[in-house]
């Protein structure tokens, strides 16, 4: 799977060592998660809202009402940066200066496109499906006035890199003697069971798509 070549604002200065480009990677880390924060400008004033979003392919979709206004700035035309980040664990070194964390985040620049009307469906439904693998076929299908309230974007993964850091405190040579402790304590998104709605008909059963869900404990690998 190619790179993706970095460009001006994805080329990863600072500690480029923990740089990664390789299209593979960074997928895997948008698919990790279903939240991103997007940037986006109104009136020249920086906005910075979090979302849901799935990925399909070489693209991310984000939705929302017809009238919302962080959807409809970004099809002005201009660059959406989006940012996905997963914490792993709290780097604790043998000073302040060199504590670190350990996480996965990728960084992405595109322009939005309106997805069509005749997609919106199936798209909707991707969304759902990634949250929690088998959902959408258990439920109602949208209605058509549903639909039209809904406006899907497409932003592709053109300009994008991941950034990573894993591992054990780096801490400076002197401080390694010291009897000061220091290691990484991991940390992950857990499955904390389920509660049914206070509104739920009598004999409802917990489907099995949620219970092999809630079965994996952990999730956001």
């Amino acid at each position: 799977m190619a790179p993706i070549a970095p460009e001006s604002k994805t080329k990863i200065v600072r500690s480029d060592n923990r740089a990664v480009y390789d299209r593979e990677s960074i997928e895997k880390v948008l698919d990790s998660t279903f939240l991103c924060h997007v940037g986006f400008t109104i009136d020249g004033e920086a906005r910075v809202i979090p979302t849901a979003y799935v990925r399909i392919d070489d693209a991310v979709y984000l939705h929302g009402h017809l009238k919302n206004q962080m959807l409809n700035a970004l099809l002005d035309g201009q660059t959406a940066s989006i940012c996905i980040t997963l914490t792993d664990g709290l780097v604790l070194a043998r000073s302040g200066f060199k504590h670190s964390v350990n996480y996965r985040s990728v960084t992405l620049f595109g322009k939005a496109e309106k997805v069509a009307d005749d997609e919106k469906a199936a798209l909707l439904d991707a969304f759902v499906d990634f949250m929690v693998p088998g959902r959408s076929a258990a439920l109602r299908k949208a209605s058509q006035q549903e639909l039209n309230a809904t406006l899907v974007l497409r932003v592709p993964i053109d300009e994008a890199a991941a950034k990573i850091r894993t591992g054990p405190p780096l801490d400076k040579d002197p401080d390694y003697a010291t009897h000061i402790w220091a290691g990484v304590v991991n940390l992950e998104t857990r499955i904390r069971g389920i509660e049914n709605c206070p509104k739920l008909n009598a004999g409802i059963e917990v489907p099995e798509h949620i219970s092999k869900y809630v079965a994996q404990e952990t999730i956001f690998d």
